[in-house]
């Protein structure tokens, strides 16, 4: 389950606008509900809100996050290089 605590370190990376993302996730590996179909954004808010508990919705978005990280920690590198930080 998600807790607060981690809520609010998700959401500093993560924004607002994740629900979306997280489904792509579960697309790429084929993640379904019970009745095979995808799950819905409330069902990934929910478990972002600690409302519903669902570890492969959870791993969904800590992958989102560590690629969102990873993202960031790029563009970082790469600004460093044009400004000749590095």
């Amino acid at each position: 389950m998600i807790h607060k605590e981690q809520r609010k370190k998700l959401k500093e990376v993560l924004g607002y606008r994740y629900t979306e993302n997280v489904l792509k996730i579960l697309k790429e590996k084929k993640v379904t509900n019970n009745k095979g179909t995808l799950y819905g954004t409330s069902m990934i808010r929910n478990v972002f809100n600690g409302i519903n508990e669902n570890k492969r919705i959870e791993n969904a978005i800590l992958e989102l996050y560590t690629r969102n990280l990873a993202k960031d920690e790029k563009r970082e590198s790469l600004k460093n290089e044009l400004l000749g930080l590095d």
